[in-house]
């Protein structure tokens, strides 16, 4: 069969090609194969009639489906059979040839055909006499078809001629070699050595059996003698095994046996040559003799054994090469050898071939006028010799034909008529074998039809390239031609093209090339069309395409890519590839999420780095577009950590850097551990750069170090590497001594010499001492005193606050630390005799002094070191008060409250003190300090603060009273700084530029409250209140006032409870409607108590729901809510009950029956009644006597009960009526806010906390009990 038909362009058209259509068939097992037409003029090839286009009748060529083999080999008890069959319409007829010759079967008794077949079938008796070559010939109407040569060979049975066999004589050690030479046959057989009991001789390298059967002995040994060597020769043609007479092998010891070098006796040419055949089996062999027995081995000499098809067989003595190829030709030699040393033998291979097949020819059908070309190509060594027959007719002796030629060995028939069918043959031959081909041409004429279906759909996307089919078959082969919708020639679009095999390509295809195509086909019989239509879609696009990510190891990562579909297309899909390999959702993981047009990757590792690629697929078509995920993070551990030593001291690490993991290392940081005194904690000991992949180091005396490397990168450092193997350094004298060393006294009769002791790593031995000296440095440099400690060093009875040199050195086993530096300390000190003179207030303004001062003493006078000066001061009430009254005397022994402290650290004579109060009295006293202590304080110095601009009002309350009407009301300043002058009333309409002055109104100092009218209705207002002294205006106040009728109290839905616990409760709430956002209070009080209302908090509306605190477990409370009203006053607008570890208690709807004064009637009323029964029952039962105790008894039961609502209770019935009362008009909570207000607050004795500048704090202890004084507290609560 040939290939399938490749169609070509048409005259005018490009090159492009299409695969073509289907084969089919034809009846009866016969393959027609269809040509495919070339330029003009040019052979053809065939092609197959499509199985579409009908059911036809047609002749077939004979074509042999059995052949004779090449060569025969008969018995005289096997009949020769050569088989032949062919298949041809009409049927085929059978001739045979012998030696060339036409060989009649009928004429020859014995000799017939099978039935229904060519097979010769002859006679075993007539084997012998009809031997030759033999050929079959299957032939009918359309010509002749012949089989390969066979070559008929007829043996005799074969037997071993009668010999007579002598014993074969040898020494010990001698070679032999036992002969076999069964009788030749064209089949060669298969050689066995066995003996008398049918047992193989065992066969090693020392006795083996060649390639000739010959039984081969490198040596003899005496155990070797037998007399029943027999060689047995198999015959597979007759199925017999004959055998040759036993051997008598006779080996006599020897005491001469002497080693031998090798010998070769196989091959016995000393220069072998051998043809090997191409595609067969090389088998070369060495056989030697010598003492020890040699050993072989092989060699090519012109280059490497074949790998793969080289094998050593037979204890190496034989080299089999399969597949032999014309590469292999060369010399191969073998070396046998043993210790007495080699003997070798070159083989020289030379690689030839039988013919076989480069091109062969094949059949096909074709119409008339088309060129037919069989290819005949061959190859061989040497080169065959090919030759063309026709029909078995020699091409020599055909009659010649203008139209027929042979071109570089293929068989061209041109311009083909219908009785040019015929079998042409192809045959080669060489010296080692001969190759037939037989190929028909057969000639049809059919009419066009066009095998494409009528109204078929081609539905494409717009710039793609389509194929519309118009598949024909007709002999002549038809011509194709394409119509537009429009019914114009299609090729005149330049993006048209029509291959041979009736194909219109047309692309890239635009929206407006939909319609119907229509295809005509005709050649000189008939003719035919179809139409197509043509659906143009539009293209899927990656509208959104994924970019590329660089992401931190961990990160999670998402790609988006969006496409765009047609509408009509379906399905349609997205799909997502890493590297090639389709990501899906899989129940097991969550490494990779697909959602819409996302691809999630979870926790990214440096594995998960590659290409994502996004497919958007319909069945038309698909668009792709692909990103990089690159994953960075902190670098990998280094590898090959390597510590060399240079000397004691210094050694070089050296590492390979491990993976940077996408991020350049920036950095190695090398970590030491030292065994000794730090074992298992690893330091930082130096960095170099990232191209640095090694570091010296110095280490210290006495230490085993162990060291590993960290790569450090943008992202962090890596894993620490494997640490290093151990390096030890010998103990040397300490390099360094301690540091921080001070004399110091804690008495002011010793000083105590500290210093802070070398680390561990200093000591360079396994222990440390010091050496401690000192000696006085006044009135003169006395003896050094010395003494080997540790720290600390306490030397008794010395001078107060006198100076010492002093030094420290460190000592170990192999010597002493450098020389140490002197350092001065001191004795301990005692308390200052100096006091500041000359104190000075400069008054700077109402809030700021500068207080300066001298120290003229003595500086031996201070008995230490000057640490400072204390600025005590204390505030003694307001100025205003010298003009009213005189400040009362102190009853006697009454604590004196403790002054403020300002601390001035080092040599300062003066200091900036701030903080002060307006318009008051302060006294003030200075006193300096050391280690020890405060010094005497200086004279006492008085002073007064000018007046100063007031502090704000305390309060300012607004209450709408109509549409234009707003209510004022406030309080006077906590801190009115000086003499009040009045009050300053700014407001302006909120929605009023900023930029326009307000409206103002003054009042006089009496006046608190105050009515603005005829003010814009509905509107919001911006108050501004300022007091006024004789300073100036003081810090404003403001206030909204609001003319519109809004509410001030949250309109609440629904009120529960959510969570209940044993010391809290959670209340939550909704809103009726929607509103403002209104903060109001939630507070609770014990129902089991008639204690007062506790504030809780305060919340926004909002929220919608609170958590009540620091509840008691197992209570039952009642909760309110609390807001202000217009007028700004608290009122409750929510009340009702909870317990703890319980649900909320729906109160009842308040009444009469609910109020305290009925529950109280209702239960003196029982009790009465409960009384007077018992009287009367006692009465009935005594007579009406009863005793005193009796009386006195129930009394105490009655006067009992009321405690048990008073047990807990905490306040008293005032306080609480105080407690509800309070808040309930404007005056009121004015009062009760101004309570702790008065100008005795500037008596100073209420607060001793204070910060003037940020400078040192100290403090004093004075006899009050409210403890120390706050640093925290900056300023006085002006």
């Amino acid at each position: 069969m040939s290939a399938p038909r490749q169609p070509q362009p048409r005259a005018g058209s490009g090159a492009s090609r299409l695969p073509p259509a289907p084969a089919m068939a034809l009846p009866r097992g016969f393959s027609l194969l269809l040509l495919l037409l070339p330029a003009l003029g040019g052979p053809g090839a065939a092609i197959t009639i499509p199985p579409e286009y009908g059911q036809h009748e047609f002749l077939q060529p004979p074509e042999l489906t059995e052949q004779p083999p090449e060569q025969l080999v008969v018995f005289p008890s096997d009949d020769v059979v050569l088989k032949c069959a062919a298949t041809g319409n009409p049927p085929v007829q059978y001739r045979w040839t012998r030696e060339d010759d036409s060989f009649v079967p009928e004429e020859h008794p014995g000799v017939s055909l099978a039935p229904g077949s060519g097979t010769l079938l002859i006679n075993a008796s007539l084997a012998g006499r009809l031997q030759g070559r033999y050929r079959c010939a299957a032939s009918n109407a359309l010509g002749t078809a012949l089989s390969t040569e066979s070559s008929v060979i007829a043996e005799n049975t074969p037997q071993w001629p009668k010999e007579k066999v002598l014993p074969v004589e040898v020494e010990e050690g001698d070679p032999v070699v036992l002969p076999c030479d069964p009788p030749k046959s064209a089949v060669p057989p298969k050689i066995y050595w066995l003996n008398s009991r049918i047992v193989h001789i065992a066969q090693d390298a020392r006795v083996s059996m060649g390639q000739d059967g010959f039984l081969y002995f490198a040596n003899a040994l005496v155990r070797d003698s037998h007399p029943d060597y027999i060689c047995h020769a198999h015959y597979l043609g007759p199925r017999t095994i004959i055998q040759k007479e036993p051997l008598d092998l006779r080996v006599s010891p020897s005491n001469k046996v002497q080693s031998r070098r090798p010998r070769l006796v196989v091959p016995r040419d000393p220069q072998p040559s051998h043809v090997a055949l191409r595609g067969g089996t090389l088998v070369l062999e060495c056989i030697a003799e010598g003492l020890p027995t040699p050993s072989v081995r092989w060699q090519r000499l012109n280059g490497p054994l074949p790998l793969g098809r080289v094998s050593l067989e037979n204890f190496n003595k034989t080299l089999r090469l399969r597949d032999v190829e014309e590469a292999d030709d060369g010399e191969y030699e073998c070396v046998a050898e043993n210790s007495q040393g080699q003997a070798r033998r070159s083989h020289l291979v030379t690689v030839e071939a039988a013919p076989y097949w480069v091109r062969r020819p094949q059949s096909g059908v074709f119409g008339p006028g088309e060129t037919a070309r069989l290819d005949c190509a061959v190859q061989g060594k040497p080169r065959p010799v090919l030759s063309w027959r026709i029909n078995g007719v020699p091409i020599d002796e055909v009659p010649g034909s203008a139209r027929r030629a042979v071109r570089e060995g293929a068989l061209v028939l041109s311009r083909l008529e219908p009785n040019d069918t015929m079998v042409a043959q192809c045959e080669a031959h060489n010296s080692h074998g001969r190759l037939l081909a037989n190929a028909f041409v057969y000639v049809v004429e059919l009419p066009v039809k066009i095998l494409t279906a009528d109204e078929t759909l081609y539905t494409v996307v717009e710039n793609q390239t389509v194929f519309l089919h118009c598949q024909t078959f007709g002999a002549p082969a038809p011509t194709v031609e394409w119509l537009t919708p429009g019914l114009e020639p299609a090729l005149q679009d330049d993006r048209a093209f029509v291959f041979t095999n009736g194909t219109l390509r047309l692309g890239p295809v635009l929206r407006g090339d939909a319609g119907t195509f229509t295809c005509r086909a005709h050649n000189a019989h008939s003719n035919d069309s179809v139409s197509g239509h043509l659906d143009v879609r539009a293209a899927t696009r990656i509208e959104v395409p994924p970019q590329n990510v660089t992401a931190k190891k961990g990160q999670t990562v998402t790609f988006r890519c969006g496409a765009a579909f047609d509408p009509g297309l379906s399905p349609r899909g997205l799909e997502w590839y890493r590297d090639g390999q389709r990501l899906q959702d899989t129940a097991d993981s969550d490494k990779y999420v697909l959602s819409g047009d996302t691809l999630t990757v979870t926790t990214v590792d440096y594995v998960d780095q590659g290409t994502f690629r996004c497919r958007a697929w319909t069945l038309l078509d698909a668009a792709e577009a692909e990103a990089q995920l690159r994953v960075v993070g902190r670098p990998g551990p280094v590898r090959d950590l390597q510590v060399l030593e240079v000397d004691e001291r210094r050694v070089r690490l050296s590492w390979t850097p491990g993976d940077d993991n996408n991020s350049p290392v920036e950095k190695f940081v090398v970590e030491e551990e030292e065994e000794l005194f730090s074992a298992g904690r690893f330091v930082e000991r130096v960095t170099v750069p990232g191209g640095q992949p090694w570091a010296p180091l110095t280490l210290s005396p006495y230490g085993r170090y162990r060291f590993r490397v960290l790569a450090a990168n943008a992202y962090g450092r890596g894993e620490p590497s494997a640490p290093s193997a151990p390096i030890t350094t010998p103990p040397a004298a300490p390099e360094r001594n301690p540091g921080g060393v001070k004399g110091e006294g804690n008495e002011t009769s010793n000083m105590i010499i500290t210093w802070q002791p070398l680390a561990p790593g200093d000591w360079n031995a396994a222990e440390v001492r010091y050496r401690v000296q000192w000696r006085p440095l006044e009135p003169e440099r006395g003896r050094w005193h010395e003494e080997t400690a540790g720290p600390p060093v306490v030397v008794s009875g010395t001078p107060t606050f006198s100076p010492y040199e002093i030094r420290v050195q460190a000592l170990n086993e192999a010597g002493k630390g450098p020389e140490p530096p002197v350092t001065i300390g001191y004795s301990g000190e005692d308390l200052p005799l100096v006091y500041p003179e000359n104190v000075g207030v400069e008054i700077l303004n109402s809030t700021s002094v500068r207080v300066r001062w001298s120290l003229t003493g003595p500086p031996r006078d201070l008995r230490g070191h000057l640490r400072g000066f204390r600025v005590l001061y204390w505030h003694e009430g307001w100025v205003g008060e010298r003009a009213r009254r005189q400040a009362p005397p102190a009853p006697p022994g009454a604590a004196t409250p403790p002054p403020r402290v300002l601390a001035v650290p080092g040599e300062a004579r003066g200091v900036v003190l701030g903080g002060l109060r307006p318009w008051s009295r302060y006294r003030l006293r200075v006193l300096v300090f050391n280690g020890r202590g405060d010094g005497p304080p200086s004279d006492e110095i008085r002073f007064d603060t000018p007046e100063g601009v007031p502090g704000p009002p305390e309060e300012l309350h607004v209450e709408r009273m109509n549409e234009t009407t707003l209510a004022l009301e406030w309080k006077r300043p906590r801190h009115p700084n000086g003499v009040l002058t009045g009050f300053l009333l700014q407001y302006r309409p909120e929605n009023r530029s900023e930029e326009e002055p307000p409206d103002e109104l003054s009042f006089p100092a009496g006046t608190l409250n105050t009515t603005l009218g005829r003010l814009q209705p509905h509107s919001r207002y911006r108050l501004t209140l300022r007091a006024l002294s004789r300073v100036g205006p003081g810090a404003p106040v403001l206030r909204l006032g609001s003319l519109r009728p809004e509410p001030v109290l949250p309109v609440l839905g629904s009120v529960v409870v959510g969570e209940v616990g044993e010391d809290f409760t959670v209340l939550h709430w909704t809103l009726a409607h929607p509103q403002a956002d209104i903060e109001f209070k939630v507070q609770y009080m014990s129902k089991t108590t008639e204690g007062s209302w506790h504030d809780s908090g305060s919340v926004n509306s909002s929220l919608g729901l609170f958590r009540l605190r620091d509840l008691s477990p197992g209570t039952s409370y009642r909760v309110q809510f609390v807001g202000r009203n217009h007028s700004g006053h608290h009122i409750p607008f929510w009340e009702s009950e909870v317990q703890t570890n319980g649900t909320l208690l729906p109160r009842p709807v308040s009444g009469f029956t609910t109020e305290g004064w009925f529950i109280g009637f209702v239960s003196a009323v029982v009790l009465l009644l409960l009384l007077l029964l018992i009287l009367c029952f006692i009465k009935r039962s005594k007579g009406g006597k009863y005793s005193v105790k009796d009386k006195e008894d129930t009394q105490a039961d009655s006067e009992a009960r009321p405690m048990k609502d008073e047990t807990f209770g905490e306040y008293s019935d005032g306080e609480e009526k105080a407690s509800r009362s309070s808040g309930r008009s404007l005056g009121a909570a004015g009062a009760a806010l101004g309570s702790d207000d008065s100008l005795a607050g500037y008596g100073g004795s209420a607060d001793v906390q204070f910060n003037e500048d940020g400078s040192f704090i100290g403090q004093y202890s004075g006899t009050r009990g409210s403890g120390p004084a706050s640093p925290g507290a900056a300023a006085p609560l002006d």
